[in-house]
């Protein structure tokens, strides 16, 4: 069971001509479903932006091509949902680029929602945000993003209905666009893979024993599948042509349409 607290509903006229009841902002209380992210990476939230690119190789380059595809595929007035949006960094550019799209957060942790609420601000009720898992029932749309968000769903039975659910919310010529890691499992290349990235986090100014120690405390939560079982989940979802539109080392961007086009 849950419980909603500064619940505010207002009537929206859709520029399409159709109305609809839309929560500008609301806090949902889930607390078998509440996942700190704060706790998980061992970080201050308000360090967060900074941090993840100490840790994440090519946080930003994900993001830029994240924008592309929607620039493709995605209407001038189109409706973008974030899962797992957190601090609103995504959903921020998104709406700095698109200026007539609307954007819906979703997220579980009351603290990155709270600095996204900061964040967005100025797109008044273009951007929302959503206190609810992304495992939930969705709304249409025109888009899906997330961004080092769904490896959290360790269980990838779990993750199917998920990716399934996404494909029965994007209308006619949407968009999955979903940046994550991707993790070979034949052993050697895993280590090699593992053995990059703490190149890399050492690299950023970090000891080699914290970043061990950062993927120990990650594993506790996280899965990285392989590649090509992300775009198999996808195909058995429902899409019937799985993309990989950018790899580098175990970080991708991978998603599809409901359908070619």
């Amino acid at each position: 069971m849950f419980t909603t607290k500064d619940t505010k509903r207002r009537k929206v006229g859709s520029r399409k001509g159709l109305g609809f009841v839309r929560f500008v902002s609301f806090v949902v209380k889930l607390p078998c479903m509440a996942h700190s992210v704060a706790a998980h990476l061992q970080v201050q939230i308000a360090d967060y932006d900074r941090f993840i690119r100490t840790v994440i190789p090519g946080y930003d380059a994900m993001r830029a091509v994240q924008l592309e595809l929607l620039a493709r595929r995605l209407p001038a007035q189109g409706r973008v949902l974030d899962l797992g949006g957190g601090t609103g960094a995504l959903a921020a550019a998104v709406a700095e680029r698109f200026s007539e799209v609307e954007i819906e957060i979703w997220d579980t942790d009351p603290a990155m929602l709270a600095v996204a609420r900061e964040r967005c601000a100025r797109f008044g009720d273009r951007v929302s945000l959503v206190a609810r898992s992304f495992a939930e029932p969705l709304p249409p749309c025109d888009a899906v993003v997330a961004c080092i968000a769904l490896h959290h769903v360790k269980d990838l039975a779990a993750k199917g209905k998920i990716y399934a659910a996404i494909h029965r919310a994007l209308r006619p010529g949407g968009l999955l666009a979903n940046a994550d890691a991707v993790m070979s499992t034949v052993p050697w290349l895993r280590e090699a893979t593992f053995q990059k990235w703490e190149d890399f986090i050492v690299a950023q100014g970090i000891s080699r024993e914290q970043a061990r120690d950062y993927f120990a405390v990650w594993a506790k939560e996280d899965y990285y599948p392989p590649l090509a079982t992300e775009l198999d989940l996808l195909k058995s979802a429902g899409f019937a042509e799985p993309e990989c539109f950018w790899h580098v080392a175990l970080f991708a961007v991978f998603g599809a349409c409901p359908q070619p086009a």
